[in-house]
């Protein structure tokens, strides 16, 4: 008994103890604990009264870190209202003001994050901008506060701030090579951000990799390509590289030739190519006077026919359907007049 008794004069005054004092303790802890939501609620109504729903506010980026910080708060007075000891009572409030740092840090955190009430505000305030350029401000931010909280931190656990950074001065060169590739990665979404060649979504070609955007970040973009892989390209590669967005196409070339036959009477290329230019003329999905039928070439094994218009169809899918529409049309024209295509030959003469 006595030994338990020393045990606790560490960390409590015996000679202050006594049956109030506890009762008082396990009181107050049981009011934190059981209203610390309602405590949360009515802070977060009081910061934003339009806040009218229950729904709402419990999803509110503060009311999960308000909670844990009304229950810590009832632990350190339930203790304090017990007289600690002055060693105890010291570390009590320094574990106490760890708890605020990290609480406050993780609060604002989140209050700056990709998905947050900030992020649809800064949409709004910057209709103009990237959406990429808001999630990586988000991020920026959020990783700046977390570097600030850990300053904070670092600082109440004693250590010497200074100290510290000078050490990093120290060991910043060799940081610095080793990071070069990240620091050129950064610096080329920075890039890409500024000349903005492209948005999330949009169907693009990078060298040999060609599909739809669907991430941005500070180091890499990400593609999605036909086959339903993802390739990650570095930033610093895709500002090094040519690239083609095939999204922003105001409107796709149609192009084709048309072989026909050497043995092909003049007058059939001719109907041909009138029919064919008639019809391109008259097609809606065809943009006025871009369309023309053209005799340009005699090959070696038939008469070639250029076809060239443009069409406002964007979409690739679209646009397939739509060649072959035409496709079939203009083999409907040859058939009708009974016009062969001519195919890759080759004629031997051999000599007795």
């Amino acid at each position: 008994m006595d030994r338990v008794l020393e045990i606790i004069s560490n960390f409590i005054d015996i000679k202050s103890f006594s049956i109030l004092r506890l009762v008082l303790a396990v009181v107050i802890l049981a009011i934190f604990l059981s209203l610390r939501g309602v405590f949360s609620s009515l802070i977060i109504k009081l910061f934003l009264p339009k806040e009218k729903k229950k729904t709402n506010t419990k999803n509110n980026s503060f009311y999960r870190p308000l909670r844990l910080f009304f229950m810590s708060l009832g632990i350190y007075l339930s203790i304090l209202t017990l007289r600690p000891t002055v060693m105890f009572s010291s570390i009590l409030s320094k574990c106490f003001r760890i708890i605020i740092i990290l609480i406050c840090t993780y609060s604002i955190a989140n209050l700056v994050s990709v998905g947050s009430r900030f992020e649809r505000t800064l949409k709004l305030k910057m209709n103009k901008a990237n959406d990429s350029l808001i999630k990586m401000i988000c991020k920026g931010l959020k990783v700046l506060v977390y570097l600030v909280g850990a300053v904070i931190l670092i600082s109440e656990l004693g250590y010497n701030i200074s100290g510290l950074i000078a050490g990093l001065g120290i060991g910043g060169v060799a940081i610095a090579l080793a990071a070069q590739d990240t620091a050129s990665n950064i610096i080329g979404a920075l890039m890409i951000l500024l000349d903005k060649p492209f948005d999330v979504g949009d169907w693009i070609k990078v060298g040999d990799t060609e599909g739809s955007v669907e991430e941005f970040t500070f180091r890499s973009t990400r593609i999605r390509e036909s086959a339903n892989s993802i390739v990650a390209i570095p930033n610093s590669t895709i500002v090094n590289s040519s690239i083609t967005n095939w999204s922003r196409l105001q409107k796709r070339r149609i192009l084709m030739d048309i072989v026909l036959e050497l043995d092909t009477p003049l007058k059939k290329i001719a109907d041909v190519q009138n029919d064919i230019l008639i019809f391109l003329e008259n097609e809606p999905n065809v943009i006025t006077d871009s369309a023309y039928v053209k005799f340009n070439e005699i090959k070696d094994n038939g008469y070639n026919l250029k076809v060239f218009c443009y069409t406002p169809i964007i979409n690739y899918v679209d646009y397939l359907s739509y060649m072959e529409k035409v496709n079939f049309k203009i083999m409907s024209i040859l058939n009708t007049h009974k016009v062969s295509m001519a195919y890759n030959s080759q004629t031997i003469y051999l000599k007795k």
